[in-house]
């Protein structure tokens, strides 16, 4: 007896991601007029699919084509188990107010995992965020960089020589900015959550200013915890015809560092947090210092009477 077959599940990708063969790719077009306002076409587009090589696998035709919203335009195309790879094309056709428009498109058919390209103006998992700090933001990000570098012996220069046999020193920074940064942004939510919640920014200059170690504090613990992992994939032992040699265990050693660290940390932080407790919101009661016990008593029962 034949056993019953469970249906695929097909895997949408949108224009732009990383396309696979049997992965079906979501091609939107978008049809602006010239003050820029997304504008319908008189008919549906008709949309023609070509492969890397130029050959047409589908269309011209306005079969499947569906509208999404004003002069937005989708189609689901199904790429074959056999590829091909490689850099497809979908032209899509149409009329507005009796004039022809064509608008050309395409997308990538491979195996591997590459960066998304938002050509349909639609964000993909995995695109890249980049940071949007103000010039205030970016100036106090920048001073507690300056330290948090200092303190982790980030930034050095690898001597090496150019085909002329000159000296060169090339850059060989342990983390990135980018690293460093969101080490920092971390290290400042951390400062707002414990173990009260604040709403500090980097806007805020004299809380940057006045907390400045506690905040590269908490990014170089972060920092250490990190280097420690990758330091330990590093580690390893060698032999060489019965003669063993193991690396000094530097994952031990940063996993030592930070895990000191981090009570003393935990501990400073909650006693500056401590020192600034903010008013309840939405939360306890305000009551007068001097208030009499009886004062007290009568505003409960005032507060609980039936007329």
């Amino acid at each position: 007896m034949a056993q019953p077959t469970t249906p695929t599940v097909p895997i949408y990708k949108n224009r732009g991601e990383t396309v696979s063969p049997t992965n079906t790719v979501r091609l939107r077009a978008s049809f602006k007029d010239p003050g820029g306002n997304y504008i319908d076409l008189d008919t549906f587009p008709k949309v023609t699919i070509l492969t890397p090589s130029g050959l047409v696998s589908v269309g011209p035709t306005s079969s499947g084509v569906s509208k999404e919203d004003t002069g937005r335009y989708l189609f689901e195309y199904s790429i074959g188990i056999d590829g091909p790879l490689g850099a497809w094309n979908d032209v899509w056709q149409g009329t507005v107010n009796g004039f022809s428009i064509t608008a050309n498109f395409n997308f990538l058919v491979t195996m591997g995992d590459i960066p998304a390209i938002n050509t349909d103006g639609y964000y993909h998992l995995g695109d890249d965020t980049p940071f949007n700090y103000t010039q205030t933001a970016i100036f106090n990000i920048n001073k507690l960089l300056k330290t948090l570098r200092a303190r982790l012996n980030s930034s050095g220069k690898s001597k090496s020589f150019d085909k002329f046999g000159n000296i060169t020193y090339v850059d060989c920074d342990v983390f990135s900015v980018a690293t460093l940064t969101t080490f920092i942004a971390t290290s400042l939510t951390d400062f707002n959550l414990v173990p009260y919640f604040t709403y500090f920014t980097f806007e805020d200059t004299d809380i940057i200013d006045e907390f400045h170690q506690i905040i590269v504090e908490g990014a170089a613990i972060q920092a250490l915890a990190s280097q420690a992992l990758i330091e330990r994939g590093r580690e390893y032992q060698i032999t060489d015809n019965g003669i063993s040699f193991a690396p000094p265990s530097v994952a031990e050693m940063l996993n030592t560092q930070y895990g000191t660290m981090l009570n003393h940390y935990y501990d400073k932080l909650k006693y500056v947090k401590n020192s600034m407790r903010p008013a309840p919101k939405a939360l306890g009661t305000l009551r007068p210092l001097a208030a009499s016990p009886q004062y007290l008593r009568l505003r409960h029962r005032r507060a609980g009477r039936i007329i």
